[in-house]
């Protein structure tokens, strides 16, 4: 079977690229020449990033010359080596860490590291409470609340918290609703603002390598040429020792709807195949 290829334009929507060089180009400062270098991504060609390179370094010395001003409203894409391609709506990347990542524009995807607590709680009133549990318990009063109809929560335990994907309903990532979801459940504050600035979901795969205890080695795009054989073998040794860890487990579903998504499927499948096994 052929392999799906995502369109430019689905590609562009969560600012991923297909295409990614690096250059060194020098610009005048003070009257004096200077090094500087320019990575760009391209959907369309290699040849196309360099050009969008040398564009960029073209910017760099107007920029410096205060012939145009700098615009505060461009969003850096997202520099992850795009791992495979499901559908316009669900790419799969390799972060910076070396991990698989899920961009998802057809499921909502949040995690949750902690759970809100009262002033009470804040100065140390109330007792301990057990984090992930107290999470779950505020998904459970909060879905009872909210009367959903048609729609399921499926609740994961991961290494430090909670994941929560919504089954039967979409929240776009730059929608009111979507901010309001958020803080309603407590989702990750860094996590969510990732999300509306890729307009997208995020979803990690693949153990976090430091939990495997092996070598950390940074992910770049594009990648050095001089060094493709050091991170070919250290993908070997993560792929392996992956298989002894779990992302994570589902432990609690709510509602009637049922996971008929090839995307949860998906998810699952990588994520926690094996309930025995550790989180990481």
């Amino acid at each position: 079977m052929d392999k799906y290829v995502a369109s430019s334009q689905a590609l562009a929507r969560m600012h991923l690229f297909r295409y990614w060089r690096s250059g060194e180009f020098q610009v005048i400062y003070d009257g004096k020449p200077v090094s500087i270098i320019c990575s760009a991504g391209s959907n369309l060609s290699e040849d196309d990033a360099q050009s969008l390179c040398a564009a960029k370094a073209e910017r760099v010395q107007m920029l410096i010359d205060g012939a145009i001003e700098r615009d505060n409203t461009y969003e850096k894409p997202v520099r992850e080596e795009i791992s495979h391609e499901i559908d316009d709506y669900n790419v799969v990347t390799r972060n910076r860490h070396g991990a698989l990542i899920l961009n998802s524009s057809s499921v909502s995807i949040f995690d949750i590291d902690d759970y809100k607590r009262s002033f009470w709680e804040t100065i140390g009133f109330g007792g301990k409470k057990d984090k992930k549990a107290t999470i779950v318990e505020r998904l459970r009063q909060l879905f009872e609340n909210r009367a959903q109809r048609d729609i399921g929560w499926r609740i994961y335990e991961t290494c430090k918290g909670i994941r929560l994907i919504v089954v039967g309903q979409y929240l776009d990532p730059k929608s009111p609703a979507f901010e309001q979801f958020s803080r309603e459940i407590n989702a990750d504050s860094l996590y969510t603002l990732l999300c509306a600035k890729q307009n997208c979901y995020r979803a990690r795969l693949t153990p976090k390598p430091h939990r495997l205890h092996i070598e950390r080695l940074k992910f770049v795009c594009p990648l050095p040429e001089d060094i493709e054989g050091k991170y070919a073998q250290w993908l070997e040794e993560y792929q392996q020792q992956s298989k002894n860890y779990a992302v994570c487990r589902l432990i609690e579903t709510l509602g009637t709807r049922v996971a008929e998504d090839p995307i949860i499927d998906f998810h699952d499948r990588l994520c926690c195949s094996d309930m025995s096994l550790p989180l990481a």
